[in-house]
């Protein structure tokens, strides 16, 4: 970070240093920001009359470390957020981390298996004071790593799930809950990790495909006489992907309208390898087309065979136990006791030798893994609590069909409806110790007792009205989501609604998501919020798409294809790739890793810094001791005494500088384009298409600030021209703020340099201005680059290199004003502008602007029209060649898509030039 000197350095001359480096160094420069930001929070004001502008932070895990996806998810929040905080918004990014009770355990577990210990032999208490020691030493790496990313968060409120306010709100919340009627005890089917030996919520599950085997069994009837329907008569066929189930059988369930099967319902088929019978019987959840058209009923093994049984009214046995083995008396001896995936295989040995599996086939099946141990999941059957998740989910159905809550990107909004039109009851209990402990008590008889909702922090067994009483507390602790389900208004001080932040801070503005977290995460706090707090939680909920590679697929560590961002960030700099991840960032699709973009945010951050060194040795001495926000009055003194009056201030200075001091065509031109940027980069962020923003933003800034206004600006920058000097000072630091949110460390630093004591963070966001609008300029100074265009392609027609001088004419409608500002045109295309020319010429035309170059005394004619034909017909080879290739159907059937499309890129660019081409040789 710069510190500006108290006095002025010696740089009064483009030959001298300038403030900043002569290259740009991002591990000199994002350093000290990042700690300052960090060390110095942008510390929210609950108290102010500002209008908030509220983003909590996705909370990450504490175990975690900083991958992709949190980088562009916190990339894009805090681009948000410094827009909003220099927009005059009361923004505060809320920072924090989630105690991810699974991994967290399985993490300190593993350290204790290293050391021979095991969490039993601790006890609660001690293994509980271990992992509070692990996250004080290692936990939050993450939160460090985020600081390095430049997130400018309100540190001071920083949350974290198990802290003690964020457990007395999901203590408050499920006391809450029960006492109304939402949660409950009871036996449904739950994600069973037999590893961690605890239940799973689907999102802390990976689904994977992996090739297995679809087996077809036969069921006996019990009448052998019965006709045939899928199979032989006396018989009814059965497809299953987990034989080792069948003893949990309890039905055979057919459509009630497939005409195959009428004639079995309420009749009886013997399970395989056993001898008891179970009933066929008809729900229309059964598919007609899928399979052989018969389903197994196994309700303790399969939710969907759960919900069959409750519409029958099926006993629900179970045949595998929490480690995953084969148990049950159910269960023939041979069987009793194995894994279930040995017991599988032992299973349809016994089928094959019986003559009941008819046939085994190759089959790809999606299966669930843990996402911590990577075992598989088992469904079962387990006693576990729930919450009922309809009455909430109807209520957010009514706030998203008044306008309460809307999605970015639109398409959204329907997987959101349809997640909560068919939602299923909330497994909220975890065999777990780390976590929050469910605040319920058991006596003898199983009766449950939860604290009062008067008094909910007073534990049962402390409560005197049940002193006579022994009281057991439930072991479990809560789903991690229980707690996360809060977040947008558990770290603002509910259930205290009287807190400041509170009153202040919510609801949110913004929750910034991926989409793959709409159901697990966004859904539940859309829930949480309307039933708890009787509001939306967040307005808008902003969803990218998935970070992949380069080739599309999931970054893992099992597949080796896993980048980490800290060495994105020490190759390229944090803001080339905060520049990456919001220009890749489009609509809420997945995204690509490619590394291209990367470096064209280095390059850019390069391009930028250079400009600004520009700038800085020509503005002189003067920008180093200017004192105020945004005040160039003291600057435009010390240039010409006498110049500018004491009312030349940033809320008016680009419209001070086109009507004062004769500005040059290129200096309005140049204000009015950046009004226009300033307006639709405004509309794009408000929008929430960072992407769009920051394309804008780029196209101007390389294009029309660095490669046109300043080589246009150089005339009359090298004659001293206050008007000029002044409006580069004043557009690159307009600039510097319009790209401040997206690339916070060079225009930080720039903008220090320019003499800005004040940090540019804190600076007020430009308003475009009707009255700086000028058709007039923009036609001018386009005639001027359709000028320089035209002569550049001449010189490039002729052979010639950039750098070789070339007297030129120029005629049609913009001569005049080309006329006018020959000084321009000549230093930028290196050109000589003559009233006229001699012998044969070559012509261009951009336009309204025809330039004429002269052949005789520059080129060999002959030669250089028969170099000019070869050329032509080197074009005309490469077409026909690339058209070749795509009429072929085998070519386009079997080339990759990018081939494809580089193919016929190659025809529409060599077809650009053939044209050109043929025009050229058309003068002759």
């Amino acid at each position: 970070m710069t510190d500006l000197p108290e006095t002025t350095p010696d740089n009064t001359t483009p030959e001298n240093d300038s403030i900043l480096a002569k290259q740009f160094d991002p591990q000199a420069v994002e350093p000290d920001w990042a700690a300052r930001w960090r060390n110095e929070p942008f510390r929210a004001d609950a108290t102010s009359g500002k209008e908030p502008f509220t983003i909590v932070i996705p909370p990450p895990n504490v175990t975690g470390n900083l991958h992709l996806g949190h980088a562009l998810d916190n990339t894009l929040i805090d681009t948000l957020i410094r827009y909003k905080r220099m927009a005059g918004f009361e923004a505060l990014y809320l920072p924090g981390m989630d105690h991810a009770g699974i991994s967290t355990q399985v993490l300190v577990e593993k350290q204790l298996r290293e050391q021979g210990i095991s969490r039993h032999d601790l006890g609660r208490e001690r293994f509980l004071d271990n992992v509070w020691e692990w996250k004080a030493e290692s936990g939050g790496i993450i939160l460090n790593q985020l600081t390095r990313l430049g997130v400018s968060a309100d540190w001071t409120r920083e949350r974290f799930t198990m802290d003690e306010g964020l457990s007395r709100a999901v203590r408050a919340q499920f006391v809450r809950l029960y006492h109304d009627g939402a949660a409950y005890r009871g036996e449904r089917i739950v994600n069973w990790d037999v590893a961690a030996q605890t239940t799973l919520s689907e999102l802390e599950i990976d689904r994977e495909v992996r090739k297995g085997k679809m087996t077809t069994l036969s069921y006996k009837l019990e009448d052998a006489s019965t006709p045939a329907s899928n199979g032989e008569a006396g018989e009814i066929l059965i497809a299953t992907v987990r034989p080792e189930t069948i003893f949990a059988d309890q039905a055979i369930a057919v459509h009630p309208e497939d005409g195959r099967f009428t004639h079995l319902v309420g009749q009886k088929a013997r399970i395989p390898l056993t001898d008891r019978y179970i009933p066929v019987i008809a729900d229309a959840a059964v598919e007609m087309d899928f399979g052989v058209g018969a389903l197994k009923i196994t309700p303790a093994h399969d939710p969907t065979d759960f919900e069959i049984g409750e519409r029958h009214g099926l006993a629900r046995p179970s045949v595998i136990d929490l480690e995953g083995n084969l148990t049950s008396d159910l269960v023939p001896e041979a069987f009793r006791g194995l894994e279930r995936f040995a017991a599988r295989k032992a299973v349809v040995k016994a089928l094959i030798e019986s003559g009941d599996l008819l046939e085994e086939k190759d089959h790809d099946t999606a299966i669930g893994l843990s996402e911590r141990t990577k075992v598989p999941v088992e469904p079962i059957i387990s006693t576990q609590w729930f919450v009922h998740m309809k009455p909430f989910a109807d209520q957010v159905l009514a706030g998203l069909e008044k306008g309460e809550m809307r999605l970015v990107p639109d398409r959204y909004g329907k997987v959101n409806r349809d997640w909560l039109e068919n939602i299923r009851d909330w497994n909220i209990s975890r065999q777990l110790w780390w976590g929050h402990q469910i605040p319920a008590w058991y006596d003898a008889e199983g009766n449950i007792y939860v604290p009062d909702p008067e008094n909910p922090e007073l534990d049962c067994d402390q409560d005197p009205r049940y002193a006579h009483l022994e009281l057991r507390r439930d072991p479990d602790v809560f789903d991690t989501w229980f707690s996360s389900n809060l977040w947008p208004f558990s770290t603002l001080g509910w259930p205290d609604t009287d807190s400041e932040d509170f009153r202040k801070f919510y609801p949110t503005q913004v929750l910034v998501t991926g989409y793959d977290i709409l159901f697990f995460w966004v859904a539940r706090m859309q829930m949480a919020g309307y039933g708890l707090t009787g509001q939306a939680p967040f307005n808008t909920v902003m969803l990218h798409g998935l970070y992949l590679d380069a080739k599309g697929q999931k970054m893992s560590k099992s597949k080796g294809n896993g980048i980490d961002p800290l060495e994105l960030f020490e190759q390229y700099g944090v803001d080339a790739c905060r520049f990456a991840f919001a220009f890749l960032s489009t609509g809420g699709q997945d995204i690509r890793h490619d590394a291209r973009r990367f470096e064209q945010g280095r390059n850019f951050a390069n391009k930028l810094w250079n400009a600004a060194r520009f700038a800085l040795m020509r503005l002189g001495e003067a920008v180093g001791g200017l004192e105020g926000e945004d005040d160039l009055t003291n600057y435009v003194r010390s240039l010409q005494p006498g110049a500018a009056s004491a009312t030349l201030r940033s809320k008016d200075v680009l419209t001070e500088l086109v009507t004062r001091d004769d500005p040059t065509p290129a200096d309005r031109w140049i204000i009015s384009r950046l009004n226009a940027v300033t307006a639709e980069v405004g509309a794009q962020l408000d929008a929430f298409d960072l992407g769009a923003a920051i394309r804008t933003l780029y196209a101007f800034t390389w294009d029309e600030f660095c490669d046109w206004y300043i080589e246009a600006a150089k005339p009359a920058l090298a004659e001293g021209r206050l008007g000029s000097m002044a409006t580069l000072k004043a557009v690159l630091e307009h600039i510097l703020k319009l790209l401040h949110p997206f690339m916070p460390f060079i225009t930080s630093e720039v903008y220090a340099a320019l003499g800005h004591r004040r940090q540019l963070a804190l600076h007020a966001w430009p308003q475009p201005v009707d009255a700086l609008h000028d058709a007039d300029a923009t036609r001018t100074f386009n005639g001027l680059r359709d000028a320089v265009a035209a002569a550049r392609s001449l010189k490039n027609e002729l052979g010639l290199s950039p750098q070789d001088r070339l007297g030129v004419v120029v005629e049609g409608e913009q001569a005049a004003t080309v006329s006018a500002n020959a000084r321009v045109v000549e230093s930028i295309a290196r050109v000589n502008l003559v009233s006229e020319l001699e012998g044969r010429t070559l012509s261009a035309v951009e336009g309204g602007v025809t330039v004429r170059a002269p052949l005789e005394g520059t080129v060999d004619i002959a030669e250089w029209l028969g170099k000019q034909k070869k050329r032509l017909a080197e074009l005309d080879k490469q077409i026909k060649q690339a058209q070749g290739k795509l009429s072929s159907e085998a070519f386009v059937a079997r080339a990759p898509a990018e081939v494809i499309e580089e193919e016929k890129r190659r025809v529409q660019d060599f077809g650009a030039q053939k044209e050109r081409l043929e025009a050229v040789l058309a003068q002759f």
